[in-house]
């Protein structure tokens, strides 16, 4: 785990997030990608802000499982994505650390209250075909390369 590092909270400049590409095999053997559907209508990963004097790692765990159900274990940092929001009149950056972590395959069950509108597990090709951000698809993309060299 990664020590907190105080100058990676929400500083009024950088939103901190995290959260990951859980993968799973179905009963067939299939690798399987989870993917949200959220309140903006993009189909994208889980992921969500750390809390106070949380590590990257911990956030991602706990996101993945409040946005979806799925319980999963991080394997490694695949990357850092850093992006302009614009939020309250004021634009920010935001950087999600983007995990790669395996889950069991189970229904995952969308946290509608948190505008989590679909959670499903969808085959690679699905997964690259069906995201909405360009760089969510590449972070999909390294996960592949790991996943299937």
């Amino acid at each position: 785990m990664s020590a907190e590092n105080p100058s990676r909270r929400k500083n009024g400049r950088i939103i901190y997030a995290a959260g990951g590409v859980v993968y799973s095999y179905d009963p067939d053997g299939a690798l399987k990608l989870l993917l949200i559907h959220d309140r903006h209508k993009a189909w994208t990963l889980p992921k969500g802000h750390l809390e106070p004097g949380e590590v990257d790692e911990i956030a991602a765990v706990r996101e993945i499982a409040e946005e979806t159900g799925v319980a999963c274990e991080i394997e490694h940092l695949l990357t850092r994505v850093r992006y302009p929001i614009y939020r309250r009149g004021v634009w920010r950056d935001k950087e999600v650390a983007y995990f790669l972590a395996r889950a069991p395959y189970t229904p995952p069950t969308p946290a509608t209250d948190e505008g989590i509108v679909v959670a499903a597990w969808v085959a690679p090709a699905t997964a690259l075909r069906t995201l909405t951000y360009p760089q969510v698809r590449a972070v999909v993309e390294q996960a592949l390369s790991v996943l299937q060299p």
